[in-house]
This record gives C-alpha cells, sequence and structure tokens, in this order.
C-alpha cells in the first residue's frame, strides 16, 4: 500500500514537469517560426533588374512592377524608375541593398494626388498567418549627377512629399505605413518601414494574391523645398503561423486538474483497502 502511495506522488511530479517542458518547447519552436518565417517571393525587390549608370537615374517601369495610379497623373513630370546613388550626394551612403533604388517622382501634378510602383504576388492569403512587410524609404538629397545625367542640372530635392507602404489581398488593404517615418527621415538618408498584419481564420480576403504597394504622397513642399520623390529599396514580405502559446495558467488548470483526479483514486483506493482489511 505504501509503495502504491509512494507511486501516484511521483505520477503527479512527473505529470508537472511534463507540462512544463512541453509549454517550454512550444514556446521556442513559436519564437523560432516568427524569428525566421517564410520569405515570400518579390520580383526584382531591390530594383537591380535593370540598368541605371553610375551615379545616374533611368526611367522605366521596374521589371516586376507597375505603376500605381488611381489619379491618372503618370506620364510628363510624374515618372517612375531606378536610381543608382552610387558616389553622389543623393544618397551618401548609396543604396541600402545592392546598388540601384526605386523612384518616384511627381513634378508634374504636384498636389495631384499620390502615385507609386505596385506588384501582385504569387502568394494568396492565407488564415492563422502573420505577414511582415519591411522596406527601405528614402528622402533624397539635391544634387547634379555625372555624365551623361549632368546634361539635366541641378535637381532641387529639398523637401519629402509623404509617402505609403501598403500590403494588400484581392485589391483590398490588409495594413499600411502611412507616411510615419516622416518626423524622422532627412535629405539623403534611408529608414527602414515595417508594417506587420495577424490574419485570422476567417478572414474575408482568405485565397486572394497579395500585393505590395510603395506610394509616393505627393503631397505639395514649400518654396525652396519642391518634395518630389520618394524612394525605394530592399523590399521584403516574411510570413508565419499565427501560432497559440498556451499560457501558464492552461497548463497550470490541466496539471491541477489531473492532481485532483490522483488524489481522488488515492483517498478511493485506501478507503477500499481499509473496507477489506477490517473485514479480513
Amino acid at each position: 500500500m505504501a509503495y502504491r502511495k509512494r507511486t501516484l506522488i511521483k505520477t503527479i511530479v512527473m505529470a508537472g514537469i511534463l507540462a512544463q517542458g512541453s509549454l517550454s518547447e512550444t514556446r521556442a519552436s513559436s519564437q523560432i517560426q516568427q524569428a525566421t518565417g517564410t520569405p515570400l517571393t518579390i520580383s526584382n525587390p531591390g530594383f537591380e533588374a535593370d540598368f541605371t549608370d553610375p551615379g545616374c537615374f533611368s526611367l522605366f517601369t521596374p521589371t516586376g512592377w507597375t505603376v500605381f495610379d488611381p489619379n491618372g497623373i503618370f506620364g510628363g513630370g510624374d515618372v517612375v524608375g531606378a536610381l543608382d546613388p552610387t558616389g553622389q550626394t543623393f544618397f551618401p551612403a548609396g543604396a541600402p541593398e545592392g546598388i540601384n533604388v526605386g523612384l518616384t517622382f511627381l513634378n508634374g501634378d504636384i498636389g495631384g494626388g499620390p502615385m507609386g510602383l505596385a506588384q501582385v504576388l504569387g502568394d494568396t492569403l492565407l488564415a492563422d498567418t502573420v505577414y511582415t512587410l519591411t522596406v527601405q524609404v528614402g528622402d533624397i538629397a539635391s544634387g547634379t549627377g555625372p555624365p551623361p545625367c549632368d546634361v539635366f542640372g541641378f535637381f532641387n530635392l529639398d523637401g519629402f512629399p509623404g509617402y505609403q507602404v501598403q500590403l494588400l489581398a484581392g485589391g483590398v488593404l490588409l495594413a499600411q505605413d502611412d507616411n510615419t517615418l516622416a518626423a524622422t527621415l532627412v535629405n539623403g538618408v534611408f529608414e527602414l518601414s515595417t508594417v506587420s498584419v495577424t490574419i485570422g481564420s476567417a478572414h474575408p480576403q482568405l485565397g486572394q494574391p497579395l500585393e505590395i504597394r510603395l506610394i509616393n504622397l505627393n503631397t505639395p513642399g514649400a518654396v525652396g523645398a519642391p518634395a518630389i520623390e520618394v524612394d525605394f529599396d530592399d523590399v521584403m514580405l516574411i510570413s508565419h503561423p499565427a501560432v497559440d502559446v498556451p499560457t501558464m495558467s492552461n497548463w497550470g488548470l490541466v496539471v491541477m486538474l489531473l492532481f485532483m483526479m490522483t488524489i481522488s483514486t488515492l483517498v478511493a483506493r485506501n478507503r477500499r483497502d481499509a473496507m477489506t482489511e477490517s473485514a479480513i
């Protein structure tokens, strides 16, 4: 009988240890998934697919991207393309990734509405998933390019027209960075924009294609600071499962229930053994 009691007590202790170990393992697995995640495929994420002369810009729709132009202002002085800032005052530290950056230059219809770059991905919106979109956003400095771009003369690029970095599914906005870096960005510098969203099990856009938009808000500047251009680089989208990690209170309840069931069994057996001994 004493042996049976010791066995039951050991069972209770082991249940608690196993519960704690299982919780720790689940948490560790969740942390690894969230730290690494799965990079989703983006065409030409660093705008390196098209050639641009060092220190110069080229005007074209970058490979893999389309023009986002809800107000029909594209053309004339409102253009997109790529810039290689190597060795120039535009971005003294160069591109954050590779040698090129994507540009959105709006000088024809200042204040005429936003315009930018967009890309629909091959991946679709999944349930119970966390998506994190990161993009380098640049506030270009004024300057003159080297030959052959010196023919364009000096560009006054002071001021900042504002930006948005958006993640969509089926054309419906999921989350965005709405110009949050504007207060800290300075001329000639890039800063990291981060957009994160958790998708539940019943989101109405499940199965719809994901889309990224990089937008120049085209907010008018001031005298001497026209606020014309926003540049983008190093676009990344990471997904990982939205793991619901059990809390200590959940596991504590399991252990408590197990403890109560074990005690109940022990008491019942003690009574039965006592009755048996009395009968003998």
